[in-house]
């Protein structure tokens, strides 16, 4: 009798594997590279995120060398986009404020009056925001933190003091739980608010929230489930800042960060295989697939799917575990997890 319940667990628990695995695409045929020409910049360590100023010509890029420990400090950087291979995009921009600074997602505001970084620092949980000088430089303003921010991934602001920022999973994404959280495609994940006095949960059931971005006229916003293979659409209201769910759209891959490039187009760097970022992140040799997205639908799925184009697709040789993607002229620039560059390309047609 024990035997057979011993089989029947067995049974189940390979059955629930598998399916996991399907649901991750692990099985999946990526199909063939579209690179395009590309030009890597290196010397950066983890470009995990990016956000173009196109008005002021330049590239802020979030850096942290993943293959260091917990206890090494990130950075984050300034790249001219005229002239990408300047001395000045290696220094770092923050002065070394806050000590313990671990940027992950980063998000650019203009102000009426003053111009804000907006960064996930994973060292603190926290939010930390930077006052943006004329030349680039970052001068810390301001940190914010919630109890209930235990994981935050990703952010976009609607003005000075007020943002949205995704919390992937309850546990942490770096803890056991967490992991199994997002292999389990758990509903763990959360968007909160801060409207300048109170957080918020602006909504909540999510796969592993990952990254996020706020449309030109910031009524629309849209959120990558990672686990959940899709990119949910939200309609915002810009007085109470409350979302409304208008879409779930299923994509190829895990969903990282989110951009909207100048012309109003989604950027969606995503991986086919998001089971292989794991030994990627810790070892140099091992590769990790890539691609991106691009959307020029204005609705982003509120009325009807959007028709995502592949803009960009490796196997890992080019690039590995490709995480931002932004998008400027005839310019495309690809952040990467743990590689030492990032990537500045011709869309492949």
């Amino acid at each position: 009798m024990l035997l057979k319940l011993a089989t029947v667990v067995a049974a189940a628990i390979a059955m629930a594997t598998v399916a996991a695995l399907k649901g991750l695409n692990h099985f999946a045929d990526i199909g063939p590279d579209r690179i395009g020409r590309c030009s890597p910049v290196t010397g950066i360590a983890g470009p995990e995120d990016l956000q173009l100023d196109p008005a002021g010509r330049r590239l802020f890029v979030s850096s942290f060398d993943k293959r260091a420990g917990r206890r090494a400090r990130g950075s984050i950087h300034v790249i001219d986009i005229d002239d990408p291979l300047s001395s000045d995009g290696w220094r770092d921009r923050t002065g070394g404020v806050p000590a313990a600074f671990q940027p992950v997602g980063v998000f650019y505001f203009e102000g009426e009056t003053d111009n804000r970084l907006f960064v996930v620092n994973d060292a603190a949980k926290s939010i930390e925001v930077f006052d943006v000088a004329e030349n680039g430089d970052l001068v810390h303003l301001e940190t914010f933190a919630e109890r209930r921010l235990t994981s935050p991934n990703d952010l976009v602001a609607v003005g000075p003091r007020d943002f949205y920022v995704t919390n992937d999973a309850s546990a942490g994404r770096a803890s056991l739980l967490g992991r199994l959280q997002f292999i389990g495609r758990a509903r763990a994940g959360r968007v909160f608010h801060f409207n300048g006095v109170a957080w918020s949960v602006a909504d909540e059931g999510l796969r592993f929230a990952n990254g996020i971005g706020l449309s030109r006229d910031k009524r629309s916003l849209v959120v990558a489930e990672s686990s959940g293979m899709a990119i949910r659409v939200y309609k915002r209201d810009p007085d109470a800042g409350l979302l409304t769910l208008a879409a779930v759209t299923p994509i190829p891959g895990a969903g990282d960060n989110l951009n909207v490039a100048a012309d109003g187009s989604l950027l969606v760097a995503a991986n086919p295989k998001p089971l292989s970022i794991a030994l990627h992140r810790q070892t140099a040799g091992a590769t990790s697939p890539s691609m991106v997205l691009r959307s020029t639908d204005p609705y982003w799925g509120a009325h009807a799917p959007p028709e995502f184009e592949t803009v960009f697709q490796s196997d890992g040789e080019a690039l590995s575990a490709a995480t931002a993607a932004d998008f400027l002229g005839q310019s495309l620039y690809i952040g990467a997890l743990a590689d030492d560059r990032f990537l500045i390309c011709a869309p492949a047609s």
